[in-house]
């Protein structure tokens, strides 16, 4: 479920990376990056000479702009567990504290397959926090069902816009989202609705996990109108890189297309076959950045999508194996204080974490 063994010893990041089933999405990831170089008429050439004369001040700030969302993000979740909080629980999340979590969970999900970046961000909040398990997953679960009623909204928009104004678009991102946000909403639903009769019918040792997953997920649902604007902030950060991306490049999008294509890169992410959605997102989103007027070709399309892949997956995997190093030392030192001993003075590799 997470990075760490049963002992709650880290698992080296070399051996995750190594494993079969990382091997596996990798290749898979590498023979979709393969097929679309070979099948389109991409130039890698072109597209490098064009990277490397990209303005590097707006790179940047797409770079900066992208990290905020972590902020907002961070904000939208503390909001949510609040709102799920119960009495008796130990502690209240901080901003930075929820950020710190997402950027692992993002980079958990960029470097393995089957998105298990969810679990192990609910796993590390429950285990700095002493809350429990299920019921932190359960806040998240209302956070994605958040996400994908705004993920419909938005789309609906860009596409309504590039239709009125005779642009291509592509419905399949729209259909998709409304079948993920009815799935998720029908869940939650049967969740309330059925709540008690789950709970006779359950043996006894998931009763109680079951209750306190529950009341995570229904107990998130409040102060909407506050959560809402920060899912909507948390959002524009990502429009804002992508925007900022194509500017460096010299090849703007018009604001409807960058919302479509921010919103389609996101729900490609998901393909759990691929580490991120590596391969995929390359795929998808080179065929969508073509239905703009200022990008007519597929080398000039890669080029987009390399230098905001550089920073939305591989800086994601760079920044958050730094801070998943951070963690695991403040760990250590904190086990050694509480168990009254000094700290190890053993240095955390990269391969350690």
């Amino acid at each position: 479920m997470s990075l760490l063994q049963p002992n709650r010893q880290p698992v080296s990041l070399t051996r995750r990376l190594l494993s079969p089933a990382a091997v596996v999405s990798f290749a898979v990831a590498g023979a979709f990056i393969f097929f679309l170089v070979a099948g389109l008429d991409i130039d890698l050439d072109t597209a490098w000479d064009s990277l490397k004369s990209s303005d590097l001040i707006l790179f940047v700030g797409a770079i900066l702009v992208h990290y905020t969302t972590f902020l907002f993000r961070g904000a939208r979740w503390k909001l949510l567990l609040e709102n799920a909080q119960t009495s008796d629980e130990p502690h209240k999340p901080g901003v930075l504290h929820c950020g710190h979590l997402l950027l692992l969970g993002w980079f958990v999900n960029s470097i393995t397959w089957f998105r298990l970046g969810d679990a192990f961000r609910a796993y590390a909040y429950s285990e700095d926090t002493g809350s429990g398990f299920p019921h932190t997953i359960g806040t998240i679960l209302a956070e994605r069902f958040l996400d994908m009623i705004l993920v419909l909204a938005l789309l609906l928009l860009a596409t309504a816009i590039l239709v009125v104004t005779g642009a291509g678009t592509s419905w399949v991102f729209v259909g998709l989202a409304a079948v993920m946000a009815a799935l998720i909403g029908g869940i939650l639903a049967g969740m309330g609705f059925f709540r008690e009769r789950l709970l006779k019918i359950l043996p006894n040792k998931v009763q109680g996990h079951y209750r306190r997953f529950n009341d995570g997920a229904m107990g998130s649902f409040g102060r909407l109108h506050l959560a809402t604007a920060l899912g909507l902030l948390g959002w524009a950060s990502e429009m804002g890189r992508l925007m900022l991306v194509t500017e460096a490049l010299d090849l703007p999008l018009g604001v409807p297309l960058v919302i479509f294509v921010t919103l389609a890169n996101a729900m490609l992410t998901l393909a759990p076959i691929t580490p991120g959605g590596l391969g995929a997102v390359e795929w998808g989103v080179t065929g969508l950045l073509l239905l703009g007027d200022n990008i007519s070709t597929e080398t000039a399309a890669f080029s987009v999508v390399a230098l905001d892949r550089s920073i939305s997956w591989l800086s994601v995997i760079g920044v958050g194996a730094c801070a998943f190093i951070g963690r695991e030392l403040w760990k250590r030192r904190r086990n050694a204080a509480a168990a009254g001993a000094p700290p190890e003075s053993e240095q955390v590799s990269a391969d350690t974490s």
